[in-house]
């Protein structure tokens, strides 16, 4: 197995072109290296030390606070994908669901995470608290997004294009629930998803011919850097071009 340092870290992030004073939203899977000294540690003090005390990392901390509900006939005929009643949730004790890293960066003395019951952000850096609120915020402050050994389509934040985009009836059809369902199930006490989940793996492809990604190795994994807002505006122009691509043919 290949063993990789937190200097092999640092060195690779800046090779991708990250730097100090940099705001970086991070997918991330700590397998993907191989072995690394240190674990997640060691990644997490790399990345804080290439962005420097003026730089920011903000992280998914999807919680685990979730109760799956078995869903009838019916919704599964309506498309409803999956149904979880959300439970109580506490920003400095719900575990998340989005590996490793992000679990031990929520962890750490001075990260903010955000309020969300289930779609929380965990940010540390001067601007930890804004960024905690929601991918929305990265996008506003012109951020990147590092994928650590995993692709787009993990990339939780390509879901802002959606709000960019008038669907055409035939998408519309297949990703939006019925009133009666959004009413019987708010978001704010239910997780859900209607239809078919946009393949967000079909913009890697477009973001390297564009040169917007950047890629380098280290270790086993493959890093992805990418501006924020130059995927959400690829995104946006290949939705409104052919979102049958990433929401399936009709």
């Amino acid at each position: 197995m290949t063993h990789v340092s937190k200097e092999d870290i640092k060195a690779g992030l800046k090779r991708l072109g990250l730097k100090e004073g940099d705001l970086v939203g991070v997918h991330s899977s700590l397998s993907s290296f191989g072995y690394v000294e240190g674990g997640a540690d060691a990644v997490i003090h790399g990345l804080l030390e290439v962005v420097g005390n003026g730089g920011n990392i903000v992280m998914f901390t999807h919680s685990a606070n979730l109760l799956e509900v078995p869903r009838t006939p019916e919704q599964i005929a309506m498309g409803v994908s999956w149904l979880y009643k959300i439970l109580p949730y506490d920003p400095a004790e719900t575990p998340v669901t989005t590996g490793f890293i992000p679990e031990t960066f929520r962890k750490r003395k001075g990260v903010v995470r955000g309020s969300h019951p289930s779609h929380s952000m965990a940010a540390s850096g001067p601007r930890a608290r804004e960024l905690s609120e929601g991918w929305h915020r990265l996008l506003e402050f012109n951020g990147y997004i590092l994928l650590i050994g995993v692709g787009l389509n993990v990339c939780t934040a390509m879901h802002l294009a959606e709000k960019r985009v008038r669907f055409p009836d035939r998408i519309l059809k297949k990703i939006t629930p019925p009133k009666e369902f959004v009413e019987k199930y708010p978001e704010s006490e239910w997780e859900w998803d209607f239809g078919p989940y946009p393949d967000f793996a079909k913009l890697e492809k477009p973001c390297l011919e564009r040169g917007i990604m950047k890629t380098t190795k280290v270790g086993e994994a493959t890093l992805r850097l990418v501006r924020l807002r130059e995927l959400i505006d690829l995104y946006v122009e290949y939705l409104e071009r052919n979102p049958d691509l990433f929401y399936g043919k009709s």
